[in-house]
């Protein structure tokens, strides 16, 4: 019988490994993001907000939301630089 190798990320050890480092990095970035960066990326990335509606949850206007977006997503690109 042939052997079928393993696809999931955690059949492979160095995927494995890899994957455990760039998770370990995500959460050193968020903490290290200012407060409101940090929720306006959550909200955006993983609870699929919208800028209009992270706005209005925040009492700022959707471009405001949009420009703290971009300046976290930035840090978070300096940061992972080597992962992405």
């Amino acid at each position: 019988m042939d052997t079928i190798e393993e696809e999931r990320a955690d059949g492979n050890p160095q995927r494995r490994l890899l994957s455990r480092e760039l998770n370990v990095r995500i959460r050193d970035v968020l903490a290290n993001l200012t407060p409101r960066e940090r929720m306006v990326f959550e909200m955006r990335h993983y609870q699929g907000m919208r800028l209009r509606a992270i706005g209005d949850v925040l009492g700022t206007s959707e471009e405001a939301a949009k420009n703290c977006l971009f300046r976290a997503t930035q840090k978070m690109r300096t940061a992972l630089g080597d992962f992405v």
